[in-house]
């Protein structure tokens, strides 16, 4: 699957390491990229051989008078959202990066904002919500409902009909077997397995998963 073709002036909103991954993902579909977009003013002018352009008011400015199109480089859930919803606003195009290496089924519906990493399945019949992440060899199975702007780490692996709510993350190796829910805005910790539903914004860790502690709601 390949992020649509345009005309659009290709940037990536973040430069960070996940940025990083990201830029090599749309490489592998053969994008060009323009350049970097990042709010750090300590980030270097280039990294991995692309420009920092500017910052969200530099976007701002290029897109009142140009066609652009960005991909979601952050990996902070609350990041992406706050950055979709200032851009698409404005006529952004959201592009969604897959990368070639990952397997995708073609019942699986991928939403705009999505990052899948190399070897990366989503199985039939599965929802990956708008700027959600599925990083690098993570499964999701078949009927699975992942939320939006959740990220799910490096080798997460969600069973069957598993319902990950919007905002959560869930650590690298982590698994939850087939038939759960994990909640909205909740983070399960690295290596952990989850064999009971999971609530809304608590972290969870361990095997089988238990709850650590609470989390304040974020709106």
């Amino acid at each position: 699957m390949k992020p649509q073709a345009s005309q659009d002036r290709v940037i990536i909103y973040g430069a960070s390491g996940h940025g990083k991954v990201v830029a090599d993902i749309l490489q592998a579909c053969g994008m060009e990229i323009e350049g970097f977009v990042d709010d750090d003013p300590q980030r270097p002018r280039q990294t991995y051989g692309l420009k920092i352009l500017g910052d969200a008011e530099w976007l701002a400015e290029r897109a009142s008078y140009q066609s652009v199109a960005i991909a979601l480089g952050v990996g902070d859930n609350f990041a992406r959202r706050a950055i979709v919803e200032r851009f698409t606003t404005t006529g952004v195009r959201l592009l969604t990066a897959v990368h070639p290496a990952a397997t995708i089924s073609g019942s699986a519906k991928i939403s705009s904002g999505v990052v899948i990493m190399a070897h990366a399945v989503v199985n039939a019949d599965a929802v990956i919500g708008c700027g959600s992440i599925v990083n690098t060899a993570a499964i999701v199975e078949h009927d699975c409902n992942v939320g939006k702007f959740t990220h799910l780490s490096p080798k997460v692996a969600i069973g069957g009909h598993v319902a990950v709510g919007d905002f959560s993350w869930l650590g690298i190796g982590s698994t939850v077997i087939s038939n759960i829910k994990v909640g909205s805005g909740s983070i399960v910790g690295a290596g952990a397995t989850v064999v009971h539903n999971v609530d809304d914004w608590v972290v969870a860790v361990g095997t089988p998963a238990r709850i650590l502690k609470e989390l304040v709601p974020r709106d």
